[in-house]
């Protein structure tokens, strides 16, 4: 009995997409997306802790800024001015809307717009955290690598060593350790002031070393242990055993099969260690008494200069996720298995 026709032999019928990525990179722009989505109900809550905390004081902000035996009519101004009068509701609204535009009125201290306040001090702590992040990652990065790559298993095992210790260092009792060593008794570095990178480059890079060092001992010897697990980790693994075999230089296997594998997860590493470095940069700044973020933060917490603490949370707050999705791009870049990852589900 003969076949059924089949239809039509010059039809060609697509192959099934299901399963498979449309595209080298569609992948990775979907985990960016997800990071981007994530980013605005994050920054939504935090504004909305950061207003609670200013409103519920026990002392009325009008108190605050005009003093306590103002006349009447200068606090019924002032609640007007700041929307006061408003429902709570209408004036987070309010407020949220000006802080959207970096405008979080002026401080109830010195009278001066917060975003100048804050400004010089936005400026100090990202000096301050961005040059210990790249020294951190600079120097973590290399030493575990050769850490990771060396066949000497004392060095291997000194590493292990320095990293636990630098873990294990506290950055407070650090920055003390090198003011009385290197800047009090040898003079080698001034410590205890700040120059501004406009006024003399060259002092304000010796100003800011000890502050940076400080900084970045603990994040640079945790990036190191990372770096060096993953990399023993990766030279082990069949491929990098076989490209071996094969004949393959050691040159070309380390920065391709080994290096390039090995700093997914440290990356993952430097991003978390980069938020904590810039709440650690806040004790670094009262340290070294450096102009910073923190600095400000804490004074006007102290009079009671509630603007200008919000307006350092939010900029905090909006610096660390700015690093966070940094990172998470970065990771996915890096990450080759995230190519695929889509289709799995």
């Amino acid at each position: 009995m003969p076949d059924p026709p089949r239809g039509n032999p010059t039809d060609e019928q697509e192959p099934p997409t299901r399963g498979k990525p449309q595209g080298r990179y569609s992948s990775r722009r979907r985990l960016i997306r997800r990071r981007l989505l994530f980013v605005i109900p994050t920054l939504f809550g935090m504004s909305l802790i950061v207003f609670m905390l200013g409103r519920l004081s026990l002392t009325s902000p009008n108190i605050l800024a005009l003093g306590f035996f103002a006349p009447e009519e200068a606090k019924a101004a002032f609640n007007e001015r700041y929307h006061l009068n408003e429902p709570l509701v209408t004036q987070y609204w309010l407020w949220l809307k000006d802080a959207a535009q970096g405008e979080f009125g002026d401080s109830y201290i010195t009278k001066t717009p917060v975003f100048d306040s804050v400004r010089r001090g936005v400026v100090v702590t990202a000096q301050l955290t961005i040059g210990a992040l790249v020294l951190a990652v600079a120097l973590g990065g290399a030493v575990g690598i050769m850490g990771g790559l060396t066949r000497l298993r004392l060095i291997s095992r000194a590493i292990s060593s320095a990293t636990v210790l630098a873990l294990s260092i506290p950055q407070f009792w650090l920055g003390l350790v090198f003011i009385l060593l290197l800047g009090v008794n040898a003079g080698w570095l001034p410590a205890g002031s700040y120059v501004a990178f406009s006024e003399d480059p060259a002092g304000w890079f010796k100003h800011l070393l000890l502050p940076w060092v400080t900084l970045a001992v603990g994040p640079a010897g945790l990036i190191a242990r990372v770096t060096q697990v993953r990399v023993v980790e990766e030279a082990a693994l069949p491929h990098v055993l076989t490209a071996k075999s094969l004949g393959i230089s050691r040159r070309r296997i380390v920065p391709r099969y080994i290096v390039r594998n090995a700093l997914v997860e440290p990356t993952t590493v430097i991003g978390v260690q980069a938020g904590y470095m810039l709440g650690g940069a806040f004790l670094v700044e009262f340290v070294f008494n450096l102009p910073g973020l923190g600095q400000i933060a804490l004074t006007a917490a102290r009079q009671g200069d509630y603007p200008i603490v919000q307006a350092a949370a939010i900029y905090a707050t909006v610096a660390f996720l700015l690093i966070s999705l940094i990172v998470d791009v970065i990771h996915t870049l890096l990450d080759v298995r995230a190519e695929g990852r889509e289709a799995d589900v």
